[in-house]
Order: C-alpha cells, then structure tokens, then sequence
C-alpha cells in the first residue's frame, strides 16, 4: 500500500480541499473517492473534481524533519 496526497485545484462551501489516502495506486484513490468509499462524513458530490486536481505520492522516507502534508483552513 502507498500513501498519497489528493488535492483539489478549486473548491468552495460545503467542498472538500483535499485528502490523504491510503491505497494501492492512483488508479484506487480516484476509484475511491468516485464512489465515496471510506469518506468519514459527505457523498462524493462533495468532491470539486470539475476544477482538477493533482495526486502525489508520500513517501515518508523523503520526509526527515516534521512536515505538514495538509493543512486546510476554510474560514465562512
């Protein structure tokens, strides 16, 4: 299994920004999200996709120093 950061080029109210996900591949995250699987709250119509998006994968070997992978702050 692989780590990976999912982050979301537009969002608005009521939108979710951004994940990190565990899964197999690329191919599984965004299956995953399509069908809403392991969402803890929201449908998948919650997801901005229409905006695009950008999927990296964490590898935590890269990281020697305490790193912030997603930090989400929408004020309303």
């Amino acid at each position: 299994m692989k780590i990976f950061l999912i982050k979301f080029n537009k969002w608005d109210y009521d939108k979710y920004c951004g994940f990190v996900i565990v899964a197999k591949n690329e191919k599984e995250v965004i299956s995953n999200l399509e069908k809403g699987k392991n969402l803890s709250i929201g449908t998948p119509k919650c997801i901005p996709w229409k905006g695009g998006y950008k999927i990296k994968e964490i590898k935590p070997e890269n990281y020697k120093k305490t790193t912030i992978i997603l930090e989400d702050f929408n004020a309303g």
